[in-house]
């Protein structure tokens, strides 16, 4: 028997040859199809990690965001108070004093704004990625059993395993290693669907992160002008 190490990046296949024995054609034919299986599997773990990553990116911005639009929302409603826009009933208590500096809030309000918008470009390449992992369900396969790797690039050796004496591969080998792809596979595609239900959950969150920021640019843009307003007047 000689041991042949076929290096892969989703796996090495190691497989045993007897050197004695001829290759049958349909042999060769189901090892370059399981060759290729690992391919199609492989490019399913690339898509996989390039969505988890980028989701949890996302994740990590719309928190982020979220937390300084709440501080920056509060901050606003004081200048509102203080400019008349607003009646002041919603203002949080304050039990010490403090100052607001109006021109840095607004710039940060700015930075905010893009921030988000930054965001949506990330956000928009993701819905993209998991849209066309959606348009991948066949609606006639009920079980998804072709999803998210068609079933052809499994069960390959179902019949060729009954003729193994006419093999050259060592079938105990082929089993070991098709188990082990097999393994890795169906990790892969239970990784697959929580990742696409974390993407609606991300894009949820982010979607009332939009909810909660549009109306406070729409504010700050009018206390701005205010403002601005106010001061024109004064210097007159």
């Amino acid at each position: 028997m000689k041991t042949i190490v076929r290096p892969h990046p989703l796996k090495d296949i190691i497989l045993e040859f007897d050197e004695s024995k001829e290759q049958p054609d349909y042999e060769k034919e189901a090892l370059e199809r399981y060759y290729m299986a690992h391919d199609v599997v492989w490019d399913l773990r690339q898509r996989l990690e390039y969505l988890a990553k980028g989701l949890l990116a996302i994740q990590e911005h719309t928190r982020e965001s979220e937390m300084e639009a709440l501080r920056l929302d509060q901050s606003l409603a004081f200048v509102e108070d203080s400019l008349g826009l607003s009646d002041g009933k919603n203002l949080p208590e304050i039990k010490d004093e403090f100052t607001i500096d109006v021109t840095g809030l607004f710039q940060d309000l700015e930075e905010h704004n893009k921030a988000v918008q930054d965001l949506y470009v990330l956000v928009d390449d993701l819905t993209q990625r998991y849209n066309y992992e959606i348009d991948l369900i066949d609606p006639a396969d009920e079980y998804r059993e072709h999803w998210p790797v068609h079933g052809r690039h499994f069960g390959i050796f179902d019949e060729v395993y009954p003729r193994y004496e006419e093999l050259s591969v060592n079938i105990v080998s082929l089993d070991d290693d098709e188990q082990l792809f097999l393994e890795i596979y169906s990790e892969l595609s239970d990784m697959y669907q929580r990742n696409l239900d974390f993407a609606e959950e991300v894009f949820e969150s982010y979607r009332k992160l939009l909810e909660l920021v549009d109306p406070m640019y729409k504010r700050a843009s009018i206390a701005m002008k205010t403002m601005n307003q106010r001061m024109r007047g004064d210097s007159l």
